[in-house]
């Protein structure tokens, strides 16, 4: 694996424990204020994806650009992607803040759900990208789910299973943070009995922001007739894998998780974790190194929760890693 030796993450005196840094991590820095223009990426299927532009007036063609992802209950506002894309757009990089698919600007186009094994809807916005940048490195960061279809997307490419487009070899380095690599593993977890808060809040806040035009078709009406999902596999198996074509929850996770090609992926990768991530188990990433190929990087934190990472000094430590990364 890469070596890479950022500063060591030292936990925020009274935000300790997997719990309480994902608590904290919603936190939103109002201090935040970007110039960006709104496109949409049309897709083979009919829907589209939003994207969100920020570029350096200085910015030339052959200039680094940066994609960022975020995670299941994410948009292009959540608190991180507002506090990367402030970051790198400092340091001269042109940002874009891809919204997945039925979330956040593009959920009035869309008429299919938002899934981990959409990698496919990440190649089109990458083809988007490569096109509007014309050359230079093209970097992407994913968190949380959005880590996953990065992972899955460039580990797919590698492997054969999807075709290599003209402009892969722009993506030159890669990030991902507490993802989802295998997701019946963490569904497992999440079936956990302490999880279930975490559990009623997903499934509130999915059930409420489903596309209008899923809600029209008539597999999501017959499925929302029964009792609200009371877990998280509930919801995926009802829901999110018959409405995107799978059999079952079981067969979505297994069809969607990265792990499975991550042994073959080509570009460097930092691969950032938590130990005492409520929601992703570390074991995901440990009990079996052989998943990870040589050009990866695992970075495991003693703490930090789901995406909080929050310093002894109040700052998001995770920023600071990425921002290392690349640098």
């Amino acid at each position: 694996m890469l070596e890479f030796e950022p500063p060591k993450f030292r936990s925020h005196r009274l935000i300790r424990g997997g719990h309480l840094q994902t608590i904290f991590s919603v936190r939103v820095d109002g201090s935040i204020r970007l110039q960006t223009q709104q496109l949409f990426v049309p897709l083979p299927d009919g829907d589209s994806i939003a994207l969100h532009e920020d570029c350096p007036q200085d910015w030339q063609p052959g200039g680094r650009t940066m994609l960022l992802l975020h995670g299941l209950a994410g948009c292009h506002g959540s608190p991180y992607m507002l506090r990367l894309a402030s970051r790198f757009l400092d340091a001269g990089v042109r940002v874009y803040r891809m919204d997945l698919r039925g979330c956040g600007a593009g959920a009035a186009s869309a008429s299919q759900l938002s899934h981990a094994g959409r990698s496919d809807d990440l190649l089109s916005v990458l083809g988007f990208i490569a096109q509007q940048t014309q050359s230079g490195p093209i970097q992407l960061i994913g968190v949380s789910l959005g880590g996953n279809q990065v992972l899955r997307a460039i580990g797919r490419v590698a492997v054969g299973l999807d075709p290599r487009p003209s402009w892969f070899d722009r993506v030159q380095r890669v990030a991902v943070v507490a993802p989802p690599i295998d997701l019946m593993r963490c569904s497992d977890n999440m079936q956990r009995l302490l999880l279930r808060p975490y559990n009623r809040y997903f499934i509130r806040l999915l059930m409420n922001r489903v596309p209008n035009k899923v809600r029209q078709r008539e597999d999501y009406r017959l499925a929302a007739a029964k009792p609200r999902p009371r877990t998280l596999r509930e919801l995926d198996d009802r829901f999110t894998a018959p409405l995107s074509g799978f059999a079952g929850a079981e067969d979505y996770y297994h069809q969607s998780s990265a792990c499975h090609v991550t042994g073959e992926i080509e570009v460097d990768t930092l691969v950032l974790a938590s130990a005492d991530d409520p929601m992703v188990p570390i074991g995901c990433f440990v009990d079996d190194r052989d998943i990870w190929s040589p050009s990866t990087h695992l970075l495991i934190s003693p703490g930090g929760g789901h995406v909080g990472f929050i310093a002894r000094d109040g700052e998001p430590w995770m920023d600071t890693v990425l921002g290392e990364w690349f640098k």
